[in-house]
């Protein structure tokens, strides 16, 4: 475990954010077989805010979701959002789902990697003795959807405002090949330090290409956002973030999996998915 001196109280401000100084960002962020120590992991997060895991998923587990999300995405339209959240910020060349568990049990197996699990005991656990799926999100890219506006998924805690220790970590899974051409995520590197009113200059941006099967970790505090997809191809991605336990989760998990699908998961994915008959956290 990476030592942490995070005390949170109202009102705090300087906030050490994994523990210790962070590192000099980078241009371009590192990339890591899943097989490299979870420390390795753990700096390039600290110091570029993002990692990218070359391996996360083999074709098997890629063909499986892809397969099993494939009529969900047929059966909705271009541009849909459940959220309320304006469509140009969602996209309108863009197809979003959400109640994933209930569509693929893949997604289950996903959310208890133990390679996340051991980056949420170092990242978020300082802060709770427990995390939860804030939302999981499957985005699927057209021709021509245009760049999404840079932002920090952790602002949507909108009354916990930075500087704050470290809220969100995220993963977004690549489901087909991500490439700059077909709108591949797009990171600031070391923005997860940067104060709360600096803006991207142009040239502080890094098109994260990755392989399908690639992942995407990320600080719920990096400027990202989705890339405009230029190409002839579709594009997409499986999200999903783990907030601190005591944060409310951005999707209410038992409204969009319905009771049936949550009550068939096993009980890890049921607590991640805050599917418990009690509101206390497990004491470690």
């Amino acid at each position: 475990m990476i030592d942490s001196e995070i005390h949170l109280h109202p009102g705090a401000c300087a906030v050490p954010r994994f523990g210790r100084l962070p590192e000099m960002s980078s241009s371009t962020l590192a990339r890591l077989s899943r097989g490299s120590d979870s420390r390795e992991f753990a700096r390039s997060l600290e110091a570029d805010g993002a990692v990218i895991v070359e391996d996360f998923i083999t074709q098997g587990q890629a063909d499986k979701l892809s397969t099993d999300f494939a009529p969900h995405l047929d059966a909705v339209d271009w541009g849909n959002s459940d959220t309320g959240v304006p469509d140009g910020f969602h996209g309108r060349q863009t197809k979003r789902l959400h109640g994933l568990l209930a569509r693929s049990t893949a997604f289950g197996e996903l959310v208890v990697d133990p390679l996340l699990a051991t980056l949420c005991d170092r990242i978020l656990r300082p802060q709770c003795r427990e995390v939860r799926i804030s939302t999981g999100e499957l985005m699927h890219l057209a021709p021509g959807q245009e760049q999404q506006v840079l932002h920090r998924d952790a602002d949507s805690w909108l009354y916990y405002p930075r500087p704050r220790p470290e809220i969100l970590l995220s993963a977004n899974v690549a489901l087909t090949d991500f490439t700059a051409e077909n709108g591949a995520t797009v990171v600031v590197p070391g923005s997860h330090r940067w104060p709360a009113d600096r803006k991207a200059e142009p040239g502080d941006e890094t098109s994260v290409v990755m392989p399908r099967g690639a992942a995407l970790l990320y600080s719920g505090d990096v400027l990202h956002g989705r890339g405009a997809n230029h190409s002839h191809e579709q594009r997409t991605g499986l999200y999903f973030g783990f907030v601190l336990s005591w944060l409310r989760p951005l999707e209410n998990h038992l409204q969009t999996n319905g009771a049936a699908a949550l009550e068939k998961a096993p009980p890890p994915v049921q607590r991640l998915l805050g599917y418990t008959q009690s509101g206390f956290e497990v004491v470690p």
